[in-house]
């Protein structure tokens, strides 16, 4: 069983052995000995300590002990140095091998024009803060990119303030004789030059206010994306789940009634993570830009790219899956009716199909119980010769195109063309369409009876200008000057 003792290391409260604690005092005493004939000896011993302090912390954590024993000690000395090495300055002293010191991005204070980036980066890739400065200049001239690229890496690279992070950014191992030579070198730099020390009291000022301004774009930037973000997530989740808001509305019913109802899900699903993803991420950076939290970030950017590229992967199955039953031409077949010589050609259209009147007709397809509709499309046009001709084309881009896909009632009887007022779809939707084209020869007159005034006078159901003469009830039509024109 040993003694413990409670010591404060440099602001930093530590349980040690006695024996520990013995070895200890005597390496710091002899240390404190032979810097207190130094100007900037209680500098360096600040300094030394406190990196012992550091040493201690990562031995205790490392190994999950609260105590610090003699082999502790032991290992800080053999990593700080002896002091038999530091004192004889006679001798190269022979340093233990130790890992190489991991170099870390700082800005520099000591050798700065400005803030210390290109300092701190020079130190960090050992080559001249010179060359760095004249690119920086040169690139800035280039729409002052680099300028804000400089700005940016103002605010978010650390000020390297103590001997240890001077050292860190230089890559040099944190003992004792290259922290004594640190603070030697600031204590001179301080000591002989006022104007430089002036110089960075300006430049200490100027930094000051630049973070500022960088905090208060951070707010204003962080605001944007923030405000940005809510908007396109809410217009994403209308567009996938209320598109009846929007003016694509049409077009996108069309499209979900071109998908099976299982790759219609999986298809919302994929598109709602690929395009939220990116909006959440930037929701999220605009809540570290207001808030300042701690979080992480790798963690969580590795999640969200996993499940955006899920996401890709199951939008490319749907749409092989969908897309290899389309095609990009149209296929087209069609039916003539020649009805012979008439005066008046008589339009009925059939109440096949019952709309309820609260529903929302102007759609490319009308999903009913009873299946998907969609409405024909009716035009008249002059003949080529002196005879009518009546022409049902039946277009689409299925890859394999059947005539019963679509089920389309039409008759012509007694010079009177009778057809169903909606087409039936019996398959998915492939971009179907009938056309009704109506040849007539100059002077021959077309009559519409109310039923057919009623439904062809919606918009999309005739062609213009017809659909709009339907629309002010005229009934009564004749070809005349290879125009048609109203009677009644």
């Amino acid at each position: 069983m040993k003694k413990t003792y409670t010591i404060n290391l440099s602001g930093k409260i530590f349980h040690i052995d006695d024996d520990a604690l013995d070895k200890l005092q005597t390496y710091i005493n002899t240390l404190k000995t032979h810097y207190s004939r130094e100007e900037d000896g209680n500098e360096i011993m600040e300094d030394i300590e406190n990196r012992i302090g550091e040493l201690f912390t990562e031995y205790l954590k490392g190994q999950y002990r609260e105590v610090v024993t003699i082999d502790d000690v032991e290992q800080v000395i053999a990593t700080m140095g002896a002091p038999n090495d530091i004192i004889d300055e006679d001798e190269e002293p022979q340093k233990p091998a130790t890992p190489k010191q991991t170099k870390k991005l700082y800005r520099d204070p000591d050798n700065r024009v400005f803030g210390g980036v290109a300092g701190g980066m020079a130190a960090y890739w050992g080559i001249s803060p010179l060359l760095l400065r004249v690119c920086f200049i040169i690139m800035t001239f280039y729409y002052g990119i680099f300028f804000i690229v400089y700005i940016i890496l103002w605010i978010a690279v650390p000020k390297a303030k103590t001997s240890k992070q001077k050292l860190e950014m230089k890559g040099e191992d944190i003992n004792v004789s290259n922290i004594e030579r640190s603070i030697k070198e600031e204590y001179q730099e301080v000591k002989h030059g006022k104007g430089a020390k002036y110089a960075n009291r300006v430049g200490e000022g100027f930094s000051d206010a630049m973070l500022i301004v960088g905090k208060v774009l951070a707010i204003i930037v962080g605001i944007g994306l923030f405000c940005g973000g809510i908007f396109f997530l809410f217009c994403l989740l209308s567009a996938l789940f209320l598109p009846h808001w929007f003016p694509w509305g049409e077009s996108y019913m069309g499209i979900t009634y071109a998908l099976s109802p299982a790759s219609l899900i999986l298809g919302k699903i994929g598109i709602l993570f690929l395009f939220g993803i990116p909006i959440i991420m930037i929701i999220f950076t605009a809540i570290k830009l207001l808030f300042s939290f701690k979080s992480n970030n790798k963690a969580i950017a590795f999640s969200a790219l996993c499940l955006w590229l899920a996401s890709l992967t199951l939008l490319i199955i749907v749409a092989i899956s969908e897309g290899t039953t389309w095609t990009p031409r149209t296929n087209t077949y069609e039916e003539t009716i020649q009805p012979g010589k008439c005066e008046t050609l008589t339009i009925q259209v059939d109440k096949r199909h019952i709309v309820p009147k609260d529903f929302y007709r102007n759609r490319g397809v009308l999903q009913l119980h009873e299946g998907n509709l969609f409405s024909p499309y009716f035009a008249i046009r002059p003949s080529h010769g002196n005879t009518a001709s009546i022409v049902i084309r039946y277009s689409t881009h299925e890859n394999n195109p059947q005539k019963e896909n679509i089920t389309f009632d039409y008759k012509y009887t007694n010079d009177t063309l009778r057809f169903d007022n909606y087409a039936q779809l019996n398959s998915k939707w492939r971009a179907q369409n009938v056309d009704i084209t109506v040849y007539l020869p100059e002077g021959t007159k077309i009559r519409f009876t109310p039923e057919a005034v009623n439904h062809l006078s919606k918009r999309r159901h005739a062609a213009y200008p017809l659909y709009s003469e339907l629309n002010d009830h005229k009934s009564l039509f004749i070809m005349q000057d290879g125009e048609i024109r109203p009677l009644l």
